[in-house]
């Protein structure tokens, strides 16, 4: 019995400290391919768009642009994609005079950018809010199909008073 005990040890012992053949040739798990962290971020700017005639002269009005986005974060703390879309909007105090809006991509260590899976609105020039939800896909190298992928979101809301309100996330 202490035998057969002793030898199961040294069996499991031996099996931990032989390294496997990724291991022993330095390729392990690659460090960039699992999103361990999402972190969001966003940003507001009040812009002039120069001797436009959408702005009067009622402290209510002006044009802001709003960013939200999210970065993506590999196991060993990299940075390794971002995520974002802005809304430049003008508005007037109570709607909005005008609106656009873009997407900003950036992907490095592997993983690149699909496209957009969902995108969404509803609003625009003319009412009091404007909501733009996307959801883009980033994958992680591909072959004949990715690794694994990534599905970063934002859902932002921009007004007609200037207001803005917004989250983002994604895995």
């Amino acid at each position: 019995m202490k035998l057969t005990r002793f030898f199961s040890v040294f069996v499991i012992v031996v099996a931990l400290a032989i390294p496997s053949p990724a291991t022993a040739q330095g390729k392990g798990p690659n460090p960039y391919s699992q999103i361990v962290r999402v972190e969001p971020f966003e940003s507001v700017r009040e812009y002039n768009p120069g001797n436009s005639l959408e702005l009067n002269a009622a402290a209510a009005s002006g044009c802001k642009g709003y960013t939200l986005g999210v970065n993506g974060y590999s196991i060993v703390g990299i940075k390794v994609w971002s995520y974002s879309w802005t809304i430049d909007w003008c508005y007037n105090g109570s709607t909005i005079t005008s609106l656009s809006k873009y997407r900003t991509v950036w992907a490095n260590y592997g993983w690149s950018f699909k496209g957009d899976i969902a995108d969404n609105h509803s609003g625009g020039v003319g009412s009091t809010s404007y909501w733009h939800y996307a959801q883009g896909d980033f994958c992680f190298i591909e072959t004949y199909t990715c690794v694994t992928h990534s599905y970063p979101w934002v859902n932002q809301t921009v007004y007609g008073n200037g207001n803005q309100t917004g989250s983002a996330g994604g895995n």
